[in-house]
Parts: C-alpha cells; sequence; structure tokens
C-alpha cells in the first residue's frame, strides 16, 4: 500500500472527515463535514521557507487548511545539534514547534514528529524525536507565525493534534539519560524510542551493535530514566533514593501541590513509577 493510499485510508476513518482523495491540487485532499478543505503535502525534498509560504499563502486565501508531511530520510538525526534546513525551520513554526515527518517501516506507514529545541546560540537546535502518531483527529486552524521572519504571517493550518511531547516530564528525563548515554560511547546511530513515554529504549540502526558500557553491560536506559525523575546520578545509595522520593513527593502530592491539579498527578504517579522500578530493580 503506498503511504497516500494509507493515508487516505487513516483520514477516511475520522469522524470528522466525510470524504478523502489523491488530488493533483495536493498528494492528498480531506474533505470535513464543516465543509473544510485540507491539503496535505507529503514532501519527498526539502523546500525554501519561500515555497512554503507561497502554498500556505495560496492556500489560506481561498480558505483551505495545509497540512505538510516530510519524508523522514530528509530530518537530522535524533540528538544531533545543528542549524536545521530554513525550510524545515518553517515548518516548525507552522506547526507549533514541531515538524510531522513519514516513513515505511517493516511495510507500515508511520507519522512521526520532531521537535527543534534552543541550543547553544540562537541559531543552534537539539534535535528532539517524539512518539509515533496515531491519527485520531484532524483539526483546522488559523495560526499567527512570527517566527522564524521567513514564514511571518496568518495562514490556515491543520494538524494531527498532537501534545506538546518535549513539554512531559517523563520525554526530558528520558533525554538525560539519552544524552548521559550518548556521552558514554553511543554514536549517532543509537537512539532513544519513546513510543511509551515512560517505557523507552534505546535502539540501533543498520545492525549495528551498541557499545557496552564500562562494566561489561549495556546500560538499563528505563533505569537510568528513572533515577534522572528523582534528580539522582545511578551511584545514589537506597537511602538518597529514598530521600529524594519522599522530599519530591511532598512538592507534588496532589493534595499540597501549587502545580494544576491534572499535572501534579500525573508527576507524583511517574514519581512513584520512578520510585519503584528503582526498588524492584536493585531488589531493595
Amino acid at each position: 500500500m503506498t503511504i497516500k493510499r494509507w493515508l487516505c485510508e487513516q483520514l477516511t476513518a475520522l469522524d470528522s472527515v466525510r470524504g478523502c482523495a489523491i488530488d493533483r491540487e495536493a498528494d492528498v485532499v480531506a474533505y470535513t463535514w464543516s465543509g473544510t478543505v485540507i491539503y496535505v503535502y507529503l514532501l519527498e525534498s526539502l523546500l525554501r521557507a519561500r515555497q512554503i509560504k507561497k502554498i500556505v499563502g495560496d492556500n489560506s486565501r481561498v480558505g483551505i487548511g495545509t497540512l505538510f508531511l516530510v519524508n523522514a530520510k530528509l530530518v537530522p538525526h535524533d540528538g544531533e545539534k545543528l542549524e536545521p534546513d530554513e525550510g524545515l525551520l518553517a515548518l516548525h513554526g507552522l506547526f507549533k514547534d514541531k515538524i510531522y515527518t513519514y516513513r515505511i517501516e517493516a511495510g507500515t506507514p508511520r507519522i512521526g514528529q520532531v521537535h527543534f529545541k534552543s541550543f547553544g546560540r540562537s541559531d543552534e537546535r537539539e534535535i528532539w524525536y517524539g512518539p509515533d502518531i496515531e491519527i485520531r483527529s484532524l483539526p483546522y486552524y488559523r495560526v499567527w507565525v512570527k517566527a522564524p521572519h521567513s514564514i511571518k504571517g496568518e495562514w490556515l493550518m491543520a494538524n494531527f493534534g498532537s501534545d506538546a511531547f518535549w513539554k512531559h516530564a517523563d520525554y526530558t528525563a528520558g533525554r538525560d539519560a539519552f544524552r548521559r548515554a550518548q556521552r558514554q560511547g553511543y554514536t549517532h546511530k543509537s537512539t532513544w524510542s519513546n513510543a511509551s513515554w515512560y517505557g523507552g529504549s534505546y535502539k540501533t540502526t543498520d545492525d549495528e551493535t551498541p557499545p557496552a558500557s564500562p562494566n561489561g553491560h549495556l546500560r538499563d536506559a528505563k533505569l537510568e530514566r528513572s533515577y534522572a525523575q528523582l534528580g539522582l546520578p545511578r551511584s545514589a545509595t537506597s537511602d538518597e533514593v529514598k530521600a529524594a522520593f519522599r522530599r519530591m513527593a511532598r512538592e507534588l502530592h496532589p493534595d499540597v501541590s501549587k502545580l494544576p491539579k491534572d499535572e501534579a498527578e500525573h508527576r507524583f504517579k511517574t514519581l512513584n513509577e520512578a520510585y519503584t522500578y528503582i526498588k524492584m530493580t536493585n531488589g531493595w
């Protein structure tokens, strides 16, 4: 099945979509029950920012929403630090600090999402890969983009309604563990898979065997993230782990936390899971 036909089937299955077609005007055209038309473009090569601006501008003038998906091969590796292509930065600004990617994996089409995290100089970014997306919605909205300047303006866009994964506490804890593993010998081919947010793991490509840690064993990525969630190094003692857990629990418990209730409940649950995993792994 081609990516276009698969995407058309996925969109047609949504309650908000009346029909879908593979069309000359765009790779895929979705027709919603509200009367909105959305053009979906599958980019096999990178566009210049001015080309992207022309497409969204032309579509917006006639009330059509725009959605771009980029071939995953065109996106930098997870964890790289660089200045992304101007076209990718333009797309990043259009889609609320993320870009959508597509790829075929084991014969199955997949939609990914990537965030460019500011790092070092203002023009440098760290590439953060998020979990793959299950297409469950197709929101259509008007967005005002201030940066980058190349795409500044007000446009009609569409997306898949995915969350800002890079703001998730479990995700950032996992990124910290991933960075430490990279510094200790993992190559750029090793990536962190966070499809289940908390239960991510390291994976390799091209049949590469990840290097062992100094003690001759592969590092347990989930254990690394659990320690990071408590703000501790992996060498922390049981007493230090217990003390950190109690201190953070007092701050995050929904009954006393100053955070919004939903966020407090989620972070407290995550903290409990991290503490439990550390104890189980170490046999405490």
